[in-house]
């Protein structure tokens, strides 16, 4: 019978560091982005506004959610 092989784990990297509270602010104002161009695309005259903002916040927000999934 062969010894057992350990598996070496590394160190651990931080939960709560400042990466993962840049990430909550992060895709907090991508939210916050996203919303309002949706809220302004409910309006006719202001659709243009709206629509650039609803994708620049969508993609904010799945910047900040990238890697954590």
């Amino acid at each position: 019978m062969q010894p057992e092989e350990r598996v070496r784990q590394g160190p651990r990297p931080d939960v709560m560091g400042p990466d993962f509270l840049e990430r909550v602010i992060f895709v907090g104002v991508g939210s916050a982005i996203w919303i309002t161009g949706f809220m302004l695309m409910l309006s006719i005259l202001l659709v243009f506004i709206g629509l650039p903002l609803f994708f620049i916040g969508l993609a904010m927000t799945e910047a900040g959610l990238k890697g954590w999934r």
